[in-house]
């Protein structure tokens, strides 16, 4: 199904979403994780690896000096990882924010966000790529979209241009996801996009089940994860959708925010009290 226009200027955008608490918290492998996206990224769009962050501020200028130091991490809380991203606009980060709290609410999730430039690589590239960290690392709720190359893969907004440099706000539908996410567990999605991963959970419900069932197509890809595709149209049509305005975390409205089961994630999501870091590592 061919429902992406041709745009040079256009990136792929991968997110993938792991519901944790304080035992599942230390238990996913950051550092194989980390390598193994960085190997898929590189064996299929041949670009090289060459910028590096760990825990947002250890840098390294080689992939050898970044597996050195990655090795020697106790925790991984946040890594990032360039293709040359000046000029490519390929990169990927990765986060656990639950290992930087002292204070740790009940849930929290790990994320990680890819972004390709299309020129780089196809959409059945970034389909195997998004298969095999499924796959290989049980993330349970995720989505392919593609954005101009002047919006924020973060946000999935437009970037403010300044005098020297670009930037995007943070707003109230950004916190509503990061405090209310462990919904994809519940049936709940983010919002719909032109490719959707959804769990057992997204099919409990007899109308969601059918919507899914009757709109796009579907494929297995793993015993708990389906893959969900939707054309422009189908898109167009399913935003407007009672159903879907009803598990989806993100409306133009948020009345999401109003319902019972919003109060009860967001309790087991926030922080108890200020955000209190660790120590440097």
């Amino acid at each position: 199904m061919n429902f992406f226009s041709k745009n040079t200027t256009e990136n792929w955008i991968i997110k993938l979403f792991k519901i944790t608490d304080n035992k599942t918290v230390e238990q996913f492998d950051m550092e194989s994780c980390i390598l193994s996206t960085i190997d898929s990224i590189c064996q299929k769009t041949e670009l090289k690896a060459t910028d590096f962050d760990i825990n947002y501020k250890d840098s390294r200028k080689t992939l050898n000096g970044f597996k050195k130091a990655l090795s020697k991490q106790k925790e991984v809380v946040y890594s990032f990882v360039g293709f040359n991203s000046d000029k490519t606009n390929t990169y990927f980060t990765v986060d656990n924010p639950m290992l930087n709290w002292t204070e740790r609410p009940e849930n929290s999730s790990i994320n990680i966000s890819i972004q390709i430039a299309r020129e780089y690589a196809e959409l059945n590239t970034i389909e195997r790529i998004t298969k095999n960290l499924i796959t290989s690392f049980d993330f349970e709720y995720g989505y392919i979209t593609k954005l101009p190359s002047n919006y924020d893969s973060g946000t999935e907004r437009k970037t403010k241009k300044g005098l020297f440099s670009t930037s995007v706000e943070v707003n109230e539908m950004d916190h509503a996801w990061t405090f209310h996410s462990i919904g994809i567990l519940h049936g709940f999605i983010k919002r719909i996009y032109p490719i959707n991963y959804l769990n057992k959970s997204h099919f409990s419900d007899v109308l969601t089940k059918e919507l899914i069932l009757n709109y796009g197509n579907t494929e297995n890809i793993s015993d708990n994860i389906t893959k969900w595709t939707l054309s422009p149209d189908e898109i167009k049509f399913l935003k407007n959708n009672e159903q879907i305005q009803k598990i989806s975390i993100l409306t133009d409205s948020l009345d999401f925010l109003k319902t019972e089961e919003a109060k009860v994630f967001k309790g087991k999501m926030e922080l108890k009290k200020p955000a209190s870091n660790k120590a440097d590592y």
